[in-house]
């Protein structure tokens, strides 16, 4: 019997000994992980950049079919209201028709809108079936000058001759 509790207690003061070592392992070592630096922090601030791109020319082709590809030239400006406010640069786009229906198309497109400041790139595939305005969202795949390290997304609206990209990049 006295050989029994003996054990007993021995088995007790060993497990809570374990358990205070791990503890103490466990303090150590979350204390000696390298504390995040700023690049690691969540990213709080979005800049957000609403710009309007008026088309001048784009050579899509009358009679689409899947495969058909076309360039769209356009002027660049601030939004002012929903409508061009000053002229900041220019935006060129290549698309490619992906799907096609009697009720309209998917294009896979990739544009560059260039300012004074940099230029942002843009890759999406946007659907545009049924009547205006059509859009959807966009990636922002890189960006040069003060932009050169953009990352992001855009919403993109088409309405007629004039497409809205509302840019949020992550800081």
């Amino acid at each position: 019997m006295l050989r029994t509790r003996s054990r007993r207690l021995t088995a007790c003061v060993l497990t809570a000994a374990s358990a205070m070592l791990a503890t103490t392992a466990l303090t150590f070592t979350a204390e000696a992980a390298p504390k995040p630096t700023p690049k690691d922090a969540p990213k709080d601030s979005v800049k957000v950049l609403d710009w309007l791109a008026v088309k001048q020319s784009d050579s899509k082709p009358e009679r689409l079919r899947v495969g058909a590809d076309w360039t769209v030239h356009s002027h660049l400006y601030t939004n002012k209201n929903g409508r061009p406010g000053k002229k900041i640069g220019d935006a060129s786009a290549r698309c490619s028709a992906v799907d096609l229906t009697r009720h309209g198309y998917v294009a896979l497109c990739h544009r560059v809108l260039r300012t004074d400041d940099g230029s942002i790139s843009l890759s999406d595939t946007i659907d545009r079936f049924g009547r205006h305005p059509h859009g959807g969202l966009s990636a922002v795949t890189g960006g040069t000058g003060k932009y050169v390290e953009a990352e992001g997304q855009a919403e993109v609206t088409f309405h007629g001759d004039i497409a809205r990209f509302r840019i949020k990049l992550d800081d």
